[in-house]
């Protein structure tokens, strides 16, 4: 469902390119109103729509961003960038049991007849177990899937035998210009089918060979539980708000950047790193930890500034 085009002004062209790590208290303002006062006279509207939710993503005020998105989807407006913006939403609320039944319908809307796979072969209604799953279009090419289709598929593939799947995973594990999102899905899913075969993965500049048997599971992870139970300790009497947001944004940097770690394993510097980062955006500031050191510090905040980044590169 599409309304006529509609041209930004330059403050919000500078949003939708560049994210508001680049807008003052006041300009990010401006660009709320306008997209807000766009959204109220033309709902339906793709570009509008798309923007509203990356902004309210990017404010981390994502039950907004889920409500016009839902809104948008319930109107019949399938589109796969408001999908693929949607995935962080549903992502930061954990609620992606969600977005994949969204994916699914979408897909189901699409006209894709030169890419489906035709069989005519009829079958039995007995299927032994693990299956092996018959995606609608040539796993070979799944790197050149969109993000949405991708995760949709990801999904599926819990339930049935991956091993066909080694190869195409493999092609875009060590491709550094595919989602570092989806290298994760893909990488959690090898890890839950207790793969033990050695993947190349490349993503965000780094590069290393992972046996996903060997691995210690995300929701394993010691030093994000450390990390989490600290800012919790700081944060959960004096801004209570401020500690929802944080928790959130690490917990998409460390998926975002899994199977790799963190570059320093010092929990009370990401700690101090992440609450700074973070008052700074609202134009606070705190005194600095005369415990930590700075220059360790400045470059915690350049490595969140460089996953924030990525996150708004690729996750959206």
């Amino acid at each position: 469902m599409k309304e006529s085009e509609i041209i930004f002004p330059t403050i919000v062209e500078m949003f939708l390119k560049e994210g508001t790590v680049v807008l003052g208290d006041d300009e990010a303002q401006a660009v709320q109103k306008f997209l807000e006062q766009a959204y109220s006279g033309q709902p339906c509207n793709e570009q509008i729509v798309y923007a509203l939710i990356k902004f309210y993503n990017a404010q981390q005020e994502f039950g907004n961003a889920k409500e016009v998105g839902q809104a948008f989807l319930m109107m019949d407006g399938y589109n796969k960038a408001i999908l693929g913006e949607l995935s962080a939403t549903f992502l930061s609320l954990n609620e992606m049991d969600t977005y994949f039944s969204l994916v699914k319908q979408h897909l189901e809307k699409e006209s894709q007849l030169d890419d489906l796979e035709i069989n005519d072969v009829a079958e039995s209604n007995v299927i032994l177990f693990p299956k092996k799953i018959k995606p609608r279009r040539n796993i070979a090419n799944f790197l050149e899937w969109g993000t949405p289709e991708q995760l949709e598929f990801l999904q599926q593939a819990r339930f049935h035998d991956i091993e066909p799947y080694f190869e195409p995973f493999a092609v875009f594990l060590k491709d550094a210009t595919t989602s570092p999102f989806v290298k994760s899905m893909i990488f959690e899913l090898l890890q839950e089918k207790k793969v033990n075969v050695v993947f190349l993965v490349k993503k965000l500049g780094l590069e290393e060979s992972f046996n996903p048997s060997k691995v210690p599971l995300l929701s394993r992870n010691t030093f994000m539980e450390e990390l989490m139970e600290k800012l919790t300790k700081r944060w959960e009497h004096t801004n209570p708000s401020l500690l929802e947001q944080v928790l959130v944004i690490v917990q998409q940097h460390l998926f975002i950047m899994y199977p790799f770690q963190f570059p320093s394993t010092d929990t009370d510097l990401w700690s101090e790193a992440y609450s700074q980062w973070l008052l700074q955006l609202y134009g606070e500031s705190q005194q600095d930890d005369a415990a930590i050191n700075q220059e360790e510090l400045i470059e915690a905040t350049r490595f969140i500034e460089r996953m924030e980044q990525a996150q708004q590169n690729y996750l959206l």
